[in-house]
């Protein structure tokens, strides 16, 4: 086949995943790929036309028939949100159960054949957080109301959802982190969530508290984070995404007994679903619908 496609971003998990896909696609002969650095792993695949490039200056590619995802003043990006809140909120009930559970102190005793039981503690008395309120928050957040945590929200912009208390702005956060036993990070990165979760705010939590980050690396500075789980404010964190991905060998977050490392697998889907809701994307442009999950390029999500 002659016809050919454009894709925009793959550098990211999806990216990549529909990258891989579209490379399969017998449909296509030929799929361009812009991106904002070199992907070796790309590169070595068949049909693949990599462009690295600005976004600020696009190259002409006369002829492209089919395009993903399109960068420009308005923006209709191909997302897999059904099925990353599902993965997303999974892997945070997960780890934070597995905290409130004490499973790591179970399987050291296991692991030194002694027998104790802990007195665990009640859903009722461990306040959930949860930063960011968009499908992905409003999902995790969710999630824990049936199994009896207080929940609360903070989000860019006021919002009201049922059967959590919910924040914005600065006097909000400060409010949900002073509040949060249990701190979930579901925010996008932005110039205002790059480096939020620093000393300053993370100081806030209580005592003992747990962090979660689900959203972007760089909303969290790491070396504030290591400081105060080693100060012993900080009961201990779950890290599914990081400042930079895959964090080198000699890197802490391996070897910290408090913290729980994880390969950006929270919001992982089959390549698959990702293609589908991308086809789906593609036949509303074309047929000039609305995109249910259009990115607000002023917001910078």
């Amino acid at each position: 086949m002659n016809t050919r496609a454009l894709l925009a971003g793959a550098t990211g998990l999806v990216g990549r995943e529909l990258a891989a896909e579209l490379a399969l696609n017998a449909e296509y002969g030929t799929v361009h790929v812009l991106v904002r650095r070199e992907v070796p792993e790309l590169a070595l695949m068949p049909k693949l036309a990599l462009h690295v490039v600005s976004f600020n200056a696009l190259p002409n590619l006369p002829g492209v028939d089919d395009v993903y995802v399109a960068l420009g003043t308005t923006i209709k990006v191909a997302g897999s949100q059904e099925a990353f809140r599902r993965v997303d909120y999974e892997y945070v009930v997960a780890v934070a159960l597995r905290h409130t559970r004490e499973l790591p102190r179970y399987a050291q005793q296991q692991a030194h054949a002694h027998w104790e039981r802990h007195r665990p503690r009640p859903a009722a008395r461990c306040r959930v957080g949860v930063l960011g309120l968009g499908s992905v928050g409003q999902a995790i957040a969710s999630a824990f109301l049936p199994l009896g945590y207080p929940v609360a929200g903070w989000s860019r912009r006021p919002r009201e959802l049922p059967g959590i208390t919910t924040h914005s702005g600065a006097v909000g956060l400060t409010a949900l982190l002073r509040d949060s036993d249990l701190l979930a990070c579901a925010l996008p990165l932005t110039a205002s969530t790059r480096g939020l979760l620093r000393r300053e705010t993370l100081s806030q939590l209580p005592p003992g508290a747990y962090v979660i980050n689900v959203g972007r690396g760089e909303t969290l500075n790491e070396v504030d984070l290591r400081a105060l789980l080693d100060e012993g404010h900080l009961a201990g964190a779950a890290l599914d995404v990081f400042e930079r991905e895959p964090p080198s060998a000699d890197n802490w977050v391996w070897s910290h007994p408090r913290v729980l490392a994880t390969p950006h697998i929270a919001g992982e889907v089959s390549r698959a679903v990702v293609a589908q809701q991308t086809l789906e994307a593609l036949q509303l442009a074309r047929a000039g619908r609305p995109q249910p999950r259009a990115v607000d390029r002023a917001a910078g999500y």
